[in-house]
């Protein structure tokens, strides 16, 4: 590409001169504001809540510096317009928009997910799994498209993928509709996208953007899903399958009339290579082994419950910190007639066979779990009878609300902290077991506690060494929701030296009684 092309006028020529958010503000319309979320050039993110649903929102508000910036303040009520148009599974959904004193707002899905570029920066995917990525975001385009959207800046930053593998395009901030391109005076507008995944007319002139530059765009990103790394604008359509490779070159055209007319034109071809066993002839060896490993993860995923349980007089938040490629650990809960139970468990083994022996284990506890703690027993004999030198460490969490009154049992577990209501000191309960499967009594050693209204759990399977984190977390987050402090705690403790390191996934339980 031609140097002068970089040296082009762009968006990011919007930068705030102020890096200070300011106050968190306790409302942005009808939402309250639990905290912020991140701070871009031209907008804030903020976590909110809905007033009746009590679902976590993400609230993005155009920064104050730019409340009074003709061209900002319609670029931000156009994403708004554009979100408004767009109904689909497989994009960011918006639940309002409007004005409120700091000026403008847009409450949107909270998408709890990682991007796409860091899945690709960090895990080579099966050639079937990065095709479904690629149908996914096809049936956004899709959608996008049949509404006269153009997205103008589709790249994996921009393309979150949630924890059960479904796919979100997000970020509509210069997405327009294709009647008002068509109106624009041919370079009147500065050149605004991503270089790297912008069709050659867009750089050449944004008048000229059409269905067929978005495209382009996943072209690129499909590219990208194939080789199993990012391409810093440099393509070599040789080193793809064969299959592939024809599909992507059409995508990747030069000139917009060569590519394909539409995104189900680009769908077709891709769903028929896949049906028609052209992946099975392309593909290395190697990727049946990636296959099956992705395979194992989303199973092991599904062995945790993948929405929280709703039981009376409690509020319950859960962060989760997975970093790709962990296997070994699952959390459950369970409601009895008197009384809520939870528990978390991790495989001491690392790799693919952790996987294994955790779904032995949770079909375990599903067995004999029962509300008489002596259930625990039988657990102990069964994972030394059916898993010999097999480690778990577990944690187990019965909480009595008629009786005021909880009880932690613990295998090599963590330390469960309680703060009472109105105390910025936590109770630290921990009455250590033999982590499951070791030799050992079969009886396990409890600790009971009062559990009164008010009172704040915060249960986890972080090590000993961010204990103090996580208080020093409440305290600084005690006004939040439990969703929100789950999150402030895992996001303190995730800082910490050597967090990332750990071989197994981390969850958190923000457990707050309420009357």
């Amino acid at each position: 590409m031609e140097e002068s092309f970089y040296h082009q006028p762009t968006l990011t020529d919007f930068t705030s001169p102020k890096e200070r958010a300011g106050p968190i503000p306790s409302h942005i319309g009808p939402y309250r504001i639990e905290t912020l979320l991140s701070k871009g050039g031209m907008s804030l993110l903020y976590l909110g809540i809905h007033p009746q649903t009590r679902l976590a929102l993400a609230i993005k508000v155009l920064s104050p510096e730019f409340v009074t910036h003709p061209e900002m303040i319609k670029r931000f009520l156009n994403e708004a317009k554009i979100i408004s148009l767009a109904s689909h599974p497989n994009i960011v959904k918006l639940y309002g928009q409007g004005e409120w004193e700091g000026g403008l707002y847009i409450a949107m899905e909270l998408i709890r997910g990682v991007s796409l570029r860091q899945f690709i920066i960090q895990q080579s995917l099966s050639l079937k799994r990065s095709i479904d990525i690629i149908l996914q975001v096809g049936y956004a385009l899709s959608h996008l498209h049949s509404h006269g959207v153009i997205h103008g800046d589709l790249k994996p930053e921009n393309i979150l993928i949630t924890e059960d593998g479904v796919v979100k395009v997000i970020d509509f901030g210069i997405a327009r509709l294709h009647e008002e391109v068509k109106k624009v005076p041919t370079r009147t507008e500065k050149v605004i996208g991503t270089p790297v995944y912008m069709s050659p007319e867009q750089k050449e002139d944004p008048s000229k953007m059409t269905f067929a530059s978005d495209i382009y765009a996943l072209g690129v990103i499909a590219y990208e899903l194939a080789m199993g790394k990012l391409s810093y604008g440099v393509i070599h359509l040789s080193l793809l399958p064969k299959g592939l490779r024809k599909i992507i070159e059409k995508a990747l055209a030069v000139s917009p009339q060569e590519r394909y007319p539409d995104a189900i034109s680009f769908i077709t071809d891709l769903s028929q290579y896949l049906k028609s066993g052209g992946i099975e002839r392309d593909r290395p060896g190697s990727d049946q082994w990636k296959e099956l490993f992705e395979t194992l993860q989303s199973t092991v995923q599904s062995l945790s419950p993948s929405s929280l349980p709703t039981w009376p007089g409690v509020e319950m938040g859960l962060a989760k910190y997975r970093v790709l490629g962990q296997l070994g650990s699952y959390y459950d809960y369970f409601r009895f007639p008197d009384s809520y139970a939870l528990l978390l468990a991790e495989c001491h083994l690392a790799g693919v066979e952790s996987s294994i022996y955790v779904g032995v284990l949770n079909g375990l506890v599903r067995a004999l779990i029962d509300p008489d703690p002596r259930w625990l027993t039988l657990l102990i004999q069964k994972v030394r009878e059916e898993l010999p030198s097999i480690h778990f460490t577990f944690s187990y969490l019965l909480l009595r609300p008629r009786m005021d009154q909880l009880t932690y049992y613990s295998c090599g577990g963590s330390t469960l902290l309680n703060f009472p209501q109105g105390s910025e000191t936590a109770r630290r309960l921990l009455r250590q077991n033999p982590v499951l499967g070791e030799e050992g009594p079969t009886e396990l050693l409890s600790i009971s506690d009062n559990w009164n209204p008010g009172d704040l759990l915060v249960f986890h399977n972080f090590e000993s060494s961010y204990e103090d984190t996580l208080i020093n977390g409440v305290q600084n987050n005690r006004l939040l929701s439990p969703s929100s402090q789950a999150e402030a705690l895992l996001k303190s403790a995730s800082t910490q030296g050597g967090f990332a390191t750990q071989k197994n996934p981390k969850s958190i339980f923000a457990i707050h009684r309420i009357a």
